[in-house]
């Protein structure tokens, strides 16, 4: 019972069991943040947004990086908004960063805001995929990369590794391929993806062509 009132916590945080979901999360995915972020080129001077930013930690971590720059965080459970701003305090109080509730299908950003966008761990709850990259794409400077972080990635050895998560949250675990062709569609080019041995980690780069040509 424990263990399912903590993992329906992971799609909207929400009350005790929501507060140890978000410390659960904070110190779970920092391995994995890591080894996303190795993938990834971020400037100093870079403008950043973190997708589904949780209990902060990945907020935190962004603005370590971009000594000169300024670091986003959005996501629409409010439980999440006030334990990112906890957490992330005094990047807040030198207008080094900004937290917001905000759902990534409808972004309260201008077209063309972030030089980098990163997401772990949130895409399998993202409610219509194809239009989420696609307003991810529109937020993102040209020439911008965004990063997708997995830790359930599928594989044609154990493809049903994940089942008991997925059907207690109604979410699907991804591929490599699915996500190349989501972000293609969406008009993103120079598409990566890793993976990381004896895990089941998935990090897909990807960049918003300079022009408006695709």
């Amino acid at each position: 019972m424990k263990y399912r009132k903590l993992v329906e916590n992971a799609k909207k945080p929400n009350g005790f069991w929501g507060k140890m979901m978000i410390k659960a999360m904070n110190k779970g995915h920092s391995s994995l943040t890591s080894w996303g972020l190795e993938h990834m080129n971020i400037e100093r001077t870079a403008t950043v947004l973190d997708i589904g930013c949780g209990g902060g930690k990945t907020v935190d971590r962004l603005c370590s990086i971009v000594a000169n720059g300024k670091v986003y965080g959005i996501d629409y459970s409010e439980l999440s908004v006030k334990s990112s701003e906890k957490l992330n305090s005094k990047n807040i109080l030198c207008n080094k960063a900004k937290i917001l509730q905000a759902s990534v299908s409808d972004m309260p950003f201008d077209d063309n805001t972030f030089d980098n966008i990163t997401a772990v761990e949130t895409y399998y709850f993202w409610p219509d995929k194809e239009n989420d990259v696609k307003e991810v794409f529109r937020v993102l400077k040209k020439g911008g990369t965004v990063m997708l972080l997995f830790e359930m990635l599928r594989t044609d050895d154990d493809p049903f590794k994940w089942e008991k998560v997925e059907n207690m949250l109604n979410i699907k675990s991804v591929t490599p391929q699915e996500i190349r062709a989501v972000l293609e569609s969406a008009g993103f080019q120079n598409i990566n993806t890793y993976t990381k041995e004896g895990t089941t980690w998935l990090c897909a780069t990807a960049q918003k062509p300079k022009d408006d040509e695709n």
